[in-house]
């Protein structure tokens, strides 16, 4: 069965590519000072709806709040433990471990994997030199 796309869910969408690595929030924040009458529990509702069809990645860290991303080909992240901030990184290195991940492992059949990068972003170091 086909999702219906309402003109809330693209409104979401849109604020969900203009914002980097957004929290549920960060999206409600922008598209309400645009669309008032779109509510939190709308944004909160739309975004699970996302993840659940892979129209977006739910981004979970411990310690912090989910953020979303519209991006759902392969890729990685950095999380700065500083301030909280996501960002897709490019590493051309990690194809070799691309290519040596097993189809399955323990009798588990491998869909996917992730690998997340921590550290501080380049705005967090500046603040501490």
């Amino acid at each position: 069965m086909q999702e219906r796309q309402t003109k809330q869910k693209s409104i979401i969408y849109d604020a969900l590519k203009t914002l980097d690595h957004p929290t549920a929030t960060e999206v409600y924040g922008y598209i309400h000072e645009f669309y008032p009458s779109v509510s939190r529990a709308t944004v909160f509702r739309v975004l699970n709806g996302f993840a659940a069809s892979s129209r977006a990645l739910e981004l979970k860290v411990a310690g912090s709040d989910v953020r979303y991303d519209y991006n759902t080909h392969p890729h990685y992240h950095v999380h700065c433990r500083e301030c909280g901030k996501v960002a897709d990184i490019q590493a051309e290195a990690l194809s070799v471990i691309e290519k040596g991940v097993p189809k399955e492992v323990d009798g588990f059949s491998v869909e996917r994997f992730s690998v997340e990068f921590f550290g501080i972003c380049p705005e967090c170091k500046g603040m501490k030199a």
